[in-house]
């Protein structure tokens, strides 16, 4: 499954509808099938969240936000990517970094933390989404930047669900 386009509330529950309908998918084990659902949902939902808005006067600096679903021998790989300010890339790069490093009881114990801790206004996230996604994955989540000019870049991130 392949999508690269702007995300909205109806778009999501599109994406949703044609993952869960696949023969891929109906074939999963049940917690298998959980763990690809929770982390497709993260994903989308990140991208709904935090691909950066920019003015339409820089239209030609906009590259759409995908996401994908393929099936490997015996596992998934989700890849899901969005623009992103520059400015964003060293707390994005901090939490994925954190969160790869983790095993799982650390992992859950930082939700802990992390979920009873009073948020900033000008908080961009806990980082909730990226422990959860650690959390269901089966190997640590790949990600890079892709520089589109001074101000944005391109985010991605790869995540593994063996069956």
């Amino acid at each position: 499954m392949d999508f690269e386009g702007s995300i909205s509330f109806k778009t999501i529950e599109r994406l949703l509808n044609k993952l869960r309908s696949t023969p891929e998918f109906q074939g999963l084990r049940k917690p298998a099938k959980k763990r690809l659902y929770g982390i497709f949902v993260e994903s989308v939902d990140n991208i709904y969240k935090y691909t950066a808005r920019i003015s339409t006067d820089n239209l030609s600096k906009i590259k759409n936000p995908m996401i994908s679903v393929k099936k490997l021998e015996n596992a998934f790989l989700i890849t899901a990517g969005n623009m992103v300010p520059n400015d964003d890339i060293g707390e994005l790069r901090f939490k994925l970094d954190r969160v790869n490093q983790l095993d799982n009881e650390a992992l859950k114990t930082l939700y802990e933390d992390v979920i009873n801790q009073e948020s900033g206004s000008d908080d961009k996230g806990a980082g909730l989404g990226l422990i959860t996604m650690a959390l269901r994955a089966d190997k640590e989540i790949n990600y890079s930047f892709t520089s589109l000019d001074k101000d944005y870049s391109f985010f991605e991130i790869q995540i593994t669900i063996n069956e």
